[in-house]
């Protein structure tokens, strides 16, 4: 057996010379964690083993607990952190460990990337209300954009273009009308449902860092889990609000569509 990364359930064999580590789509192991930069980190292979080396990541690359900042050798059983994602690294048969002993199992196992992050507290009902705030008015600014057609139809038709050149029908207006309608819809799935699913949250949870994980703290939650969370909102709103105040009283700050997705807002604080 050779050297691997392991990363919850998953593991990557190391191949020489070089494994570099990233949320790129050109990255040997591929993390797509928003702690995690698009070239993080890479594997060396040299005469005498694997090197690690930090490759200008911004929440940084740690080998048991020290943060890389020159080539470090790593030995089977150590323990590596990318931003928020934790791995170990296994060795070939007969590999001496840096610890004497097995690797401790990284928690949370799971799938793919979304395994082994860093956990994070609970986000206060402050901090969540003024992300809802914030994506309301974010959101708003951007519906704008999908129906500028439209607009810059109205408008030249009042203020630029005199009555007997006014050539758009009603039969264009309510094509153009359609158009900009289907474009919104897209922007909103965009702005929610994908920014729940594949982005850790919405920009405005984003911007005051927060991020949305599901009920073992794993992100992203996926396109499933964000339409469950989308249709336990409006079973929320079914409550008259009462389903929002729970985040007051729940040690978890999960509100009654946190529960009934499985997912949970967190604070991310910067990583070490």
């Amino acid at each position: 057996m050779g050297w691997k990364l392991r990363v919850g359930e998953a593991a990557f064999p190391l191949e020489p010379p070089r494994v570099v580590v990233g949320r790129s789509r050109s990255c040997d192991v591929r993390l797509r964690e928003d702690t995690v930069s698009r070239l993080h980190a890479a594997f060396v292979w040299e005469e005498d083993g694997w090197v690690l080396e930090d490759l200008g990541s911004s929440n940084g690359t740690f080998l048991n607990g020290q943060r890389v900042v020159e080539r470090q050798r790593v030995r089977a059983g150590d323990q590596v952190r990318f931003g928020a994602v934790k791995a170990a690294l296994e060795g070939p048969t007969g590999a001496v460990a840096s610890s004497g002993a097995r690797p401790a199992p990284i928690p949370e196992a799971t799938w793919d990337y979304t395994v082994g992050l860093v956990t994070s507290p609970p986000a206060s009902p402050l901090w969540r209300l003024a992300a809802l705030g914030l994506d309301l008015g974010l959101f708003v600014l951007g519906s704008l954009v999908p129906f500028l057609p439209l607009l810059t139809m109205l408008a030249a038709e009042s203020f630029l273009l005199r009555p007997e050149t006014l050539p758009p029908s009603m039969t264009t207006k309510a094509f153009v009308a359609g158009g900009c309608g289907a474009l919104w819809v897209i922007y909103a799935w965009y702005y929610w449902i994908h920014g729940w699913a594949r982005r850790g949250g919405t920009p405005g949870m984003r911007l005051l860092g927060l991020r949305l994980v599901d009920n073992l703290f794993r992100q992203p939650v996926g396109y499933a889990r964000a339409w469950l969370r989308a249709l336990a909102c409006v079973a929320t709103g079914l409550t008259f609000g009462v389903g929002f105040l729970m985040v007051f009283f729940r040690p978890d700050r999960r509100t009654l569509h946190d529960l009934l997705a499985g997912t949970q807002v967190v604070h991310r604080t910067p990583t070490p």
